[in-house]
């Protein structure tokens, strides 16, 4: 008995360890609004250190500005420009006029919370898989791809008019031309003097900022496998050169395009991490100059578009337009680095700006080492005034006198603000539904899902995670294999309380664990397959050793009205009341000796509702650090 009850704890300690490491603080899915973004950085604690800003003044001249800064801050998007004042002792100091979601000049004291609010992807960290994805590097190396640059390539005729230009899974792929394979851009290195570059995951966590925005892309062109680069820039938005998406020479759009953020592989050859997982993205976007050759490596950019968010980040790098920076920061995916041949990790290098050429100055030359699989790395800088990262460029091509990046420009940002508002329409066709009438995140409490898929089809999951108060607080998206199983932490901020919804293209079966790390202990509900108007619980206890919570869920439009009956140990209806309506998608959270405003020891309590809901009950116990979890059973 006693190796027994020695297995259970130490299962159950494994359980809470890999929940824990698995619950990091995310952020909520739902927007937050600018009236409202300095009392959630208030929530947040984040100390308001000083800026250097000033009152934006009246009657300032718009084309004046030195920046003009997009950004997707707690899933709101913001557009700025940043004029700058210097004072005697020659200090920069800034005045911010907003242009969305409000347009306005800001005030000193305005723009503090909106410098504050743009560095929180500093502080955040996306919620990963509680067990981290892995898989073996393919047995033939993948194709990389950066072209050699030709000096033609860059125009210095009048500009092509661009246009965006859209991919989806309906598209037409093949031009009707006759593919010509010798017509792949050939691989070249472009190191600049020694190989600088260093293994990111080696020197800092790779899942922390701005590492976890920084993506690999592993697609198809005309059936031969590439890699590339990208960066996250909104929830599902992925910013990369165009010709990952477009080859100009074959006329094809690339296939099978999977995006994975944070890829780590510690050596050649070995294990891939993929902390947060990965996901296949159909829909492509570059613009027309790119597409019908107009436009060379001054236009060669574009976007994909994610089916599914990778949950917990709100907040991401900045984008500064026009800017011209004398140094610049690049992270991505090279094939052949240093001295290893096929890599799938993330390789770090930095460098100085050697100068601007192409259409406009379009096209940013570097030193920074790259080499192919890099096209579509991110370039950025660091802005000494803000102290940030600012995102500047997408690196699109390597040659021998200097290596380019495609510069983002004022001119594009239409498009790619209207690419960053993109919001995927879910195409599954969920048959099966199911509950977890409780979870929490708040003071130390995690919360953690065991799903398992019980069939011999593969299983489309979605999640969905509601408050108390009804609100949508954000949903992931899973897929679970024929007989297969998930198990993953909320992707919900930490401080929140509410229930959860989980639908599903065949049924499951599987519970959520609520642990508790500060007491270290843990109880688990089970996933409710059906809603119901009537139910019973067998047992209540509310003394001076026991307390007892009756948790229950409205997974409906409307709110439910809901009455509560006691009936004692005889069978005698000892109390009966009814309580405010619970609101709609929403839950409530009542302790049973608050509710009946007396002790009980033993009894049933039966509860009814005019809606459809789901139940159960808790037992705390008082002198212990026991809990157990009880089911509502159905009386109808």
């Amino acid at each position: 008995m006693l190796s027994r009850v020695r297995r259970f704890i130490f299962i159950g300690l494994c359980l809470l360890v890999v929940f824990l490491l698995a619950a990091t603080s995310a952020s909520s899915s739902e927007p937050v609004k600018w009236p409202e973004l300095g009392e959630h950085l208030a929530r947040r604690s984040i100390v308001m250190e000083s800026m250097p800003v000033i009152d934006c003044p009246a009657g300032i001249a718009a084309e004046s500005a030195e920046h003009l800064v997009c950004q997707v801050i707690e899933n709101t998007f913001y557009k700025w420009k940043e004029y700058e004042f210097f004072t005697a002792a020659g200090e920069t100091r800034l005045a911010i006029e907003m242009i969305k979601p409000e347009a306005r000049r800001l005030k000193a004291a305005e723009a503090q919370i909106l410098l504050h609010g743009s560095k929180l992807c500093e502080r955040q960290r996306p919620v990963s898989s509680a067990v981290m994805t892995t898989r073996q590097p393919p047995k033939t190396p993948r194709r990389v791809k950066q072209p050699v640059f030709k000096s033609s390539a860059l125009s210095d005729v009048k500009p092509p008019l661009e246009k965006i230009v859209d991919c989806d899974s309906s598209c037409k792929r093949l031009d009707p031309e006759i593919i010509v394979a010798e017509s792949l851009p050939s691989l070249r290195e472009t190191i600049k003097g020694n190989d600088d570059r260093v293994r990111v995951a080696v020197n800092v966590d790779i899942t922390s900022y701005p590492w976890n925005t920084i993506c690999y892309l592993d697609f198809l062109v005309a059936g031969d496998s590439y890699r590339g680069s990208g960066i996250l820039i909104d929830s599902n938005c992925v910013l990369t050169c165009g010709h990952n998406l477009w080859d100009q020479e074959l006329k094809v759009w690339s296939t099978s395009m999977t995006v994975t953020p944070a890829q780590s592989q510690d050596y050649q050859g070995g294990t891939i991490y993929a902390p947060f997982g990965t996901v296949s993205a159909p829909s492509l976007s570059t613009n027309s100059a790119y597409t019908d050759r107009s436009g060379g490596f001054e236009y060669d950019y574009g976007v994909v578009k994610l089916p599914r968010s990778f949950p917990g980040i709100s907040t991401f790098m900045p984008i500064e337009y026009d800017s011209t920076p004398s140094v610049i920061h690049l992270a991505g995916y090279p094939g052949e680095v240093q001295n290893e041949t096929n890599s799938f990790d993330m390789w770090y290098d930095y460098d100085e700006v050697l100068g601007y050429e192409g259409s406009a100055d379009r096209v940013l030359l570097h030193q920074a080492d790259t080499s192919g699989g890099q096209s579509g790395a991110p370039v950025w800088r660091f802005d000494d005034t803000t102290q940030a990262y600012r995102l500047v460029a997408i690196h699109v091509y390597g040659a021998v006198r200097a290596n380019g990046a495609c510069r983002l420009v004022s001119a594009i940002e239409p498009f790619i603000s209207e690419w960053m508002a993109y919001e995927p329409v879910d195409p599954v066709n969920y048959t099966h539904f199911s509950y977890i009438p409780y979870f929490s995140t708040s003071n130390s409490r995690w919360t953690g899902l065991a799903l398992a898929n019980y069939h011999v089809k593969e299983n489309s999951v979605k999640v969905d995670y509601y408050a108390a108060n009804g609100s949508h607080l954000g949903s992931e998206q899973k897929r679970i294999a024929a007989y297969g199983q998930e198990v993953f932490a909320t992707a919900t901020a930490s401080g929140t309380e509410g229930w959860i919804k989980v639908s599903s293209t065949g049924s499951l079966k599987g519970l959520a664990l609520i642990g508790d790390s500060a007491s270290a202990t843990m109880y688990d509900v089970d996933l409710k397959e059906s809603l119901h108007r009537k139910f019973l619980f067998p047992h209540l206890a509310a003394d001076q050793n026991w307390r007892s919570f009756a948790l229950i869920c409205n997974p409906n439009d409307t709110a439910a009205r809901i009455s509560f009956q006691y009936y004692d140990g005889s069978g005698t209806l000892a109390y009966q009341m009814t309580t405010p309506p619970i609101p709609a998608n929403g839950s409530v959270n009542y302790a049973v000796s608050t509710l009946f405003q007396q002790t009980l020891t033993g009894g049933t309590m039966v509860i009814e509702t005019d809606q459809p809901v789901t139940a159960f009950l808790l037992y705390d116990n008082k002198l212990t650090t026991w809990k157990a979890g009880l089911s509502a059973v159905p009386l109808e």
